[in-house]
């Protein structure tokens, strides 16, 4: 029950609706990053000063660390840049502490289990194709690419 409760308040911190059956939570995800309202505003303002961690990170990918050194040059440049379209630099903290709850409960084998379990059995609302259509029309201001028919 107290597992429950944590999830509860973590999603609702994060404005994210979660899956109830009967009251009781049948999903759960590791949540990061700015939520939907503050994205245009964070957009707008522009970030001019990375988190540290973050800009090592950026220099690691510029001097070809994983490899594909110029391909991502054009994204390391935005980053460092203050036009942060998808807020690498402002969600990076966000996605460390998230990252570290993960090893934290991927260290408690009985915790891991349960949470994947809740998180597969809840999952099922929250199909790739509908999620990700959403995500680009709402957050990212997308349109869908439409393919001609074969017929």
């Amino acid at each position: 029950m107290q597992l429950q409760h944590f999830i509860k308040a973590k999603l609702e911190k994060n404005e994210f609706k979660a899956a109830l059956a009967n009251e009781e939570l049948v999903f759960f995800t590791f949540l990061f990053g700015a939520k939907i309202l503050e994205v245009p505003k964070l957009r707008e303002e522009g970030s001019s000063k990375i988190p540290l961690q973050c800009a090592r990170v950026i220099r690691m990918v510029r001097d070809g660390y994983f490899g594909f050194k110029d391909y991502f040059q054009s994204l390391c440049d935005t980053v460092d840049g203050g036009k942060d379209f998808y807020l690498l630099g402002s969600d990076f903290e966000s996605y460390l502490e998230a990252q570290a709850a993960v090893d934290k409960a991927f260290a408690d084998p009985n915790k891991w289990t349960q949470m994947s379990i809740l998180s597969t059995a809840g999952s099922g609302i929250f199909s790739s194709d509908r999620t990700i259509q959403d995500y680009a029309e709402k957050t990212w201001g997308i349109e869908l690419c439409r393919f001609p028919s074969d017929g």
